[in-house]
């Protein structure tokens, strides 16, 4: 008898094409990964299913989250959240994400956000594993105020992951990441 082949649907091929550039956005920290499909709710697709909590910053955002079956949660629980970082208090507020604890840091909350690449905007300094030596990143949509609220919250292993998405671009920046102001 002959085994039947699973042949990937085109939503398979899609939801694996945003997998997998999220897994290098986190593989290499700070590098622009090309996304399939541009904007958040592919890659949210991808993650998101009715074994997952997430939590959305704004009514819109939450209802086209609920088509995929995640439970909605506070953010401070959530184990997926997609918010704006543009605003002071929307920075502030974020930064209180779930990073975990001692016994289970992999409990921590994965971040998403939009943002912009290139002229403008904030210069980071990144560096840790994932990158050699230094990396120059300039973000904007991004409140100033949140990186250091993210410093505050993150002590390793504890603390979120957090990818900033453009348009058809991601990045990631795993809780490991030291990121500094220039």
């Amino acid at each position: 008898m002959m085994d039947a082949l699973v042949t990937p649907t085109p939503e398979d091929i899609r939801m694996s094409e945003a997998f997998e550039s999220l897994m290098w956005a986190l593989a290499r920290p700070g590098t622009r990964q090309r996304l399939a499909e541009p904007g958040l709710l592919p890659l949210a697709a991808s993650l998101l299913d009715r074994e997952t909590t997430v939590h959305a910053g704004d009514g819109t955002m939450a209802a086209a989250l609920a088509a995929t079956g995640a439970r909605a949660a506070p953010l401070e629980t959530a184990e997926f959240v997609f918010t704006s970082l543009a605003g002071e208090a929307d920075a502030a507020r974020a930064a209180t994400a779930s990073v975990g604890d001692p016994l289970y840091p992999d409990r921590a909350a994965t971040v998403f956000a939009p943002a912009t690449f290139g002229g403008g905007g904030t210069a980071l300094r990144l560096g840790g594993p994932g990158i050699r030596g230094t990396v120059r990143l300039p973000v904007g949509g991004v409140h100033p105020s949140f990186w250091a609220a993210r410093a505050r919250a993150i002590r390793y292993p504890l603390g979120f992951d957090l990818y900033l998405v453009a348009e058809d671009e991601v990045v990631g920046l795993p809780r490991s990441t030291r990121i500094e102001v220039i």
